[in-house]
């Protein structure tokens, strides 16, 4: 083997460890992330179903299921929705 071709794989796996390395890195801060996300639609949800149907900002008929259909078909997306749109609100009316 010559020596430039040596070069170039010992380049070669020092690449491939960095990378393997700094995958296992960002897999890790990933599967925090996801926690948190999951942690956060689960409080989201369980607040939707023990909300009373008196207490959301526009009281429908329906209101209720509609959220907790959104909550759990929207996942994450639902969850950050009924946030702004319904927790924030019943936080500014009571401080109000």
């Amino acid at each position: 083997m010559n020596k430039i071709r040596s070069e170039w794989n010992i380049a070669g796996l020092m690449v491939f460890f960095t990378i393997l390395v700094f995958t296992h890195h960002i897999g890790q801060l990933l599967w925090g992330v996801v926690t948190i996300a999951t942690l956060f639609w689960i409080f989201m949800l369980c607040d939707c179903l023990q909300r009373n149907t008196d207490d959301f900002p526009h009281t429908g008929d329906h209101e209720k299921l509609i959220w907790s259909v959104v909550l759990v078909l929207l996942n994450f997306i639902g969850a950050v929705m009924y946030y702004f749109m319904v927790r924030m609100q019943d936080n500014s009316e009571n401080i109000s």
